[in-house]
């Protein structure tokens, strides 16, 4: 089967030459074969030492490959050319390598430096999009929420195709991007990279493969595009698309997929309906429908993600969902908001919703909604409901030092090829604050009930814990609001270092734009105000042409506007709480919120300490050390320190100090410096 090369290349016929009688009588010495001799094309200088029991049929275009070396495998540097190959309507490259292709190489422009080693069969069969055209049944796997993958498809993107469904010329213009972007990508020919390497891999069909890829044991890839990634042994995937910097290995199986940048999906992974975004990390267990935003993790055998939206998110050993509840099939869908865990063996049935920074344990079936409340315990408690009730504690994970964790891991993770994709980090914004606010005030509602279990959604909160739920939420608006004024202190500051604590705080009475100060939402990572999404919106559905790289930057635009959203929302809606007027606001005034934020910062890091120190309880901690101790309590506790350490000496909590005292420094520094209203607020003093 052979192809004619495009108009594109034929433009490049004048470096390209026929074959001399000779150099054909070399390369039928050397176990060569073609039926048309005609028709294949070489750069100079050519040297047919470098091609032996190849197989050329159609058109072909042959690079130079005289005086190159490349490395297939480890560091062992091998001569460029081709060698028992079967090579078929191909245009070769610069100092490429291809070596025991016995299956065939089919309709391919291979670029400079490429390395292809071992391998059956690489064909393009006819016009192909390349996975670029695939769509994903994401949450319902009935459909509904389909979203069309491509090689540059963010998260948040991914987000507006999946859940803004409620605006149809919003869809419709989001479904005409994504089929201009296909579009683009189709092609009758196959590509592989600029120093891409394909080694020891079994069949690849209609894959397009981007420069630098690294290919190494796949077992069978067809329909879709590797970008600058890794995909190692045993992997099998259809209908796929691999960014940047993503890893898919060992026997991982991928069908209707997007692997986003630097996530990882191995160890036998299997996913169906699937989207994996920034930095996530899938291995052992398997995914259905899922919407798996920055940073999701699951690690274990027995886990099993179906139908839900996650991000930040951790799943326990034997975590699972089911979304169809036995009637009219799999479509119902399940939303955990970022930075929820869920403890070993916990179990939801969709449909339910979770607030942000949630811990769920047990096993769920009342369909809760638990949004309002961030920063708590979702448990199952055996005592109410004949064990069939889910228990709310609201605020309950605010002094676990696990979120500590989390919140300082997930920047330091981020790889090289997400850079610039528009996650936000910050787990106190006005995206969490609104929450807090309004958990507040539903908490006030609750203290004057009789009962000891007040129903919300689908969960009880036990009355006992309204008042510590009511405190938690306290201080982390607290210490919010302290981190704005404080931010916007320091940028206004370095913009003009002259300017005196009496004039800064002239500057802060100034109300800012009302952009940010409505409602807010988490795009998969991107955390923007609802308005600035919408008129982005708006500009899609204006601009038919639009791209999709032009979409994403569009909201890297938003991205970049976090600070002035932020201070914009906190101005607007923070009043109340502080109990004065920003536009009246007094030094006191000031003074006040900062003062509080830092003793807030201190109240948080003590219970981060509180609960770290349960992780060197001698009596509990140490159980199974010092094994043959004898019921030598010494031992047993010298046991435990060697192995384990002690407290004062636990790095992460050295870290986190310095951190929390780096803000403390801070704001105590603002303080300071407002005692002389007069006085530049930077000069030294």
């Amino acid at each position: 089967m052979s192809q004619t090369i495009p108009e594109t290349q034929e433009k490049t016929d004048n470096v390209f030459r026929s074959l001399t009688p000779e150099e054909i009588s070399g390369l039928e010495n050397r176990g060569c074969r073609c039926g048309d001799w005609s028709r294949v094309k070489v750069e100079e200088p050519f040297d047919p030492e470098c091609y032996r029991d190849v197989e050329f049929h159609g058109d072909i275009r042959l690079g130079c490959a005289a005086d190159a070396t490349a490395e297939a495998v480890g560091c062992i540097p091998r001569r460029c050319g081709i060698y028992d190959a079967v090579v078929s309507g191909c245009a070769v490259g610069r100092g490429v390598l291809i070596n025991g292709v016995r299956g065939g190489l089919l309709n391919l422009d291979i670029k400079d430096g490429a390395v292809i080693d071992s391998v059956y069969s690489i064909v393009c069969g006819g016009e192909t999009s390349f996975g670029n055209d695939v769509k994903v049944n994401v949450l319902s796997e009935t459909g509904g929420r389909e979203v069309t993958i491509s090689r540059h498809l963010s998260a948040p993107l991914a987000y507006m195709m999946a859940f803004h469904r409620h605006s149809a010329s919003l869809s419709k213009a989001l479904d005409a991007m994504a089929a201009r972007q296909a579009a683009a990508s189709r092609s009758s020919r196959g590509h592989i990279g600029r120093g891409a390497r394909i080694v020891d891999c079994g069949e690849i069909s209609d894959v397009w493969i981007g420069d630098g890829a690294t290919l190494r044991g796949a077992a069978r890839l067809t329909n879709g595009s590797v970008g600058r990634a890794k995909v190692g042994r045993g992997v099998i995937a259809g209908d796929f698309i691999i960014q940047d910097g993503a890893t898919v290995d060992t026997g991982a199986r991928l069908q209707g997929c997007l692997v986003g940048h630097c996530a990882e999906v191995s160890s036998g992974f299997t996913a169906h309906d699937t989207l994996v975004f920034t930095n996530s990390r899938l291995e052992n267990g398997e995914s259905a429908a899922a919407f798996c935003g920055p940073f999701t993790t699951t690690m274990h055998k027995s886990t099993l993600l179906i139908g839900g939206l996650f991000s930040f998110f951790n799943a326990g050993s034997g975590t699972n969902q089911s979304n169809h509840l036995y009637k009219l099939g799999p479509m119902h869908q399940g939303i955990l908001a970022r930075g929820c865990k869920t403890g070993s063996g916990s179990y939801m049935m969709w449909p339910a919703a979770v607030g942000a920074f949630t811990t769920v344990t047990g096993r769920h079936y009342s369909h809760p909604d638990t949004r309002l409340f961030p920063f708590s315990y979702l448990i199952n408690d055996p005592t109410v409901e004949a064990g069939s009730a889910s228990v709310l504690i609201p605020g309950a994970s605010v002094g676990s030092v696990g979120l500590a964790r989390d919140v300082e891991k997930w920047p330091s993770r981020i790889g090289g090829a997400a850079e610039n994709d528009p996650v936000n980090f910050n787990w106190l914004s006005p995206f969490t604050a609104r929450d807090l606010l309004a958990a507040i005030e539903r908490l006030r509602e609750l203290e004057n009930v009789d009962s000891p279990l007040a129903d919300c959604g689908g969960a009880f909160i036990p009355r006992r814990s309204v008042a510590k739920g009511i405190s938690r939420y306290t201080m982390l608006l607290r210490l919010f609001l302290a981190g704005v004024f404080r931010r916007k202190i320091l940028a206004v500051a370095a913009t003009n270092p002259e300017i005196t604590p009496s004039a800064l705080i002239d500057r802060l009475r100034e109300a800012p734009s009302a952009d940010g100060a409505g409602q807010w939402a988490d795009l998969s990572g991107l955390l923007a105000p609802r308005e600035a999404i919408d008129t982005l919106a708006g500009e899609i559905i204006s601009n038919p042409g639009m791209t999709i790289e032009e979409a994403n930057a569009g909201l890297a635009e938003i991205h970049s506007r976090y600070a002035s959203y932020s201070w914009s929302w906190t101005w607007h809606n923070m009043q109340h709480f502080a109990g004065t007027d920003f536009s009246t606001l007094s030094a006191e005034s000031l003074r006040r919120m900062l003062e509080a934020g830092d003793e807030a910062a201190g109240e948080l890091e003590a219970l981060f300490i509180k609960d770290a120190a349960k992780e060197y309880d001698p009596e509990e901690a140490s159980l199974g050390f010092g094994i043959d101790a004898g019921g030598n309590r010494r031992e047993i506790l010298d046991d435990f320190e060697r192995v384990r350490g002690n407290l004062a000496g636990q790095r992460f909590l050295s870290m986190l100090h310095r951190r929390v005292e780096t803000f403390r420094g801070s704001i105590r520094n603002i303080l300071t410096l407002l005692e002389t209203p007069s006085e530049p607020f930077f000069e030294e003093k």
